[in-house]
């Protein structure tokens, strides 16, 4: 078993080939980089990493408590996201090819938004000023593939893929053959990546960054990794944001915002637990058991329900909720939610605010370092529920 990268790689190699086969190993950690510097992206200091706690480890009380400061606090920052699906020219004809599946036209829109937006904010013009597009998570390359050719001149413009990932790409061997494109691809984990040593970075007058599929804390080491960056300017970057149950404390860039907003370093779990609740939701389950306390008051709106019986609940501390739980009747915990009166609709909006506030919390990091910028929904939630996209332009601090 060879220990690589933070991940377990399995191999069938004999011990007297060991020394050999790490020297040729794709798994292997490369060093010596000009590009790589080791965690240089994680967030300053010495950061305690706060515990894990699960949804259903906390009581009643303390679940309709802690939904009811999430909708708090989204009312009062983030509000309603417009809706602001653009899309770009050279993109039509793809888009309108018959026999794609709807997987297909998915990502087509994605992209063809993104581009709509880079376009948009004047991002897209190379022409005058000679540019560095670097796609974070690049993965297949699809989306670098169309920024090629949407950009207004290619002779003046860098084009920068950047995965962690090994495998063989799809649309590589499509850009590598032509002979226009100066193109890097950089397999190199976010968390190490150092912009200043990217190889031809020094002809551009400025960085644009965009990413359609980051996960979680990959989207909070991107954009550590931008604002870092102060020659060439980063002038902008347009990214697809996704996967918040996968962001993590040490890279989280939003934290100042969620502490101002009440949420202490031992929620911020919780919150990114109660954000799956937006995309992995389940079916309402009829209850077997009717619970009058819990529905007399069943004609008003769940919200209003909710507060209520918050306010009924005695107040009780972790050890003695945990003593409460429906744990007793065995029957109680066959649906905690229908029991709660929390429904499939009404889960799903409170895990997308969950998700819209940690989101939001990276648009205050972005305007403290001097970028204007909002969050859009950049395609419809038809296409797919992870419709949210960052936009920032930089203005100056």
């Amino acid at each position: 078993i060879l220990y690589l990268t933070r991940v377990y790689v399995f191999s069938s190699c004999f011990e007297h080939r060991l020394e050999q086969h790490l020297a040729i190993c794709n798994a292997r950690e490369k060093t010596g980089l000009s590009y790589m510097s080791r965690n240089i992206n994680l967030r300053p200091g010495d950061q305690e990493e706060p515990p894990k706690t699960s949804l259903s480890s906390l009581s009643d009380q303390q679940l309709l408590s802690f939904i009811t400061r999430v909708e708090a606090a989204h009312r009062e920052n983030v509000g309603t996201i417009e809706e602001s699906i653009l899309s770009h020219h050279i993109m039509k004809k793809e888009m309108t090819r018959p026999g794609y599946g709807p997987s297909v036209v998915r990502h087509l829109s994605q992209n063809s938004s993104i581009l709509g937006h880079l376009e948009n904010s004047a991002l897209l013009n190379t022409s005058i000023t000679p540019t560095c597009f670097i796609e974070f998570g690049a993965g297949r390359g699809q989306l670098t593939n169309w920024l090629t050719e949407a950009v207004s001149d290619t002779s003046k413009s860098l084009f920068v893929l950047v995965d962690k990932g090994a495998q063989r790409y799809k649309f590589d061997a499509k850009l590598k053959y032509n002979s226009k494109l100066l193109i890097h691809r950089l397999r190199v984990d976010i968390q190490h990546l150092k912009m200043e040593g990217i190889p031809g970075l020094d002809t551009c007058d400025r960085i644009v960054g965009v990413g359609k599929h980051l996960c979680g804390g990959a989207t909070d080491l991107a954009l550590h990794c931008l604002s870092r960056c102060s020659r060439p300017v980063v002038a902008g970057l347009v990214l697809a944001l996704c996967c918040h149950h996968r962001c993590t404390w040490n890279t989280y860039s939003g934290f100042t915002f969620l502490q101002d907003s009440g949420f202490c370093p031992s929620e911020f779990y919780t919150l990114t637990a109660l954000t799956s609740w937006a995309t992995c939701n389940s079916m309402d389950i009829p209850s077997k058991e009717s619970l009058p306390d819990m529905l007399e008051n069943y004609e008003k709106s769940e919200k209003m329900q909710i507060e209520e019986q918050v306010s009924k609940m005695p107040a009780l501390t972790s050890q003695e909720g945990s003593q409460h739980l429906p744990s007793e009747d065995n029957h109680l915990m066959e649906n905690r939610y229908t029991r709660l009166n929390l429904s499939a609709h009404y889960r799903e909006e409170v895990g997308r605010k969950a998700k819209q506030l940690l989101d939001y919390g990276r648009v205050k990091y972005l305007q403290q370092q001097g970028f204007q910028c909002r969050l859009v929904q950049y395609v419809s939630k038809e296409k797919t529920l992870e419709n949210i996209a960052l936009v920032a332009n930089f203005i100056g601090s």
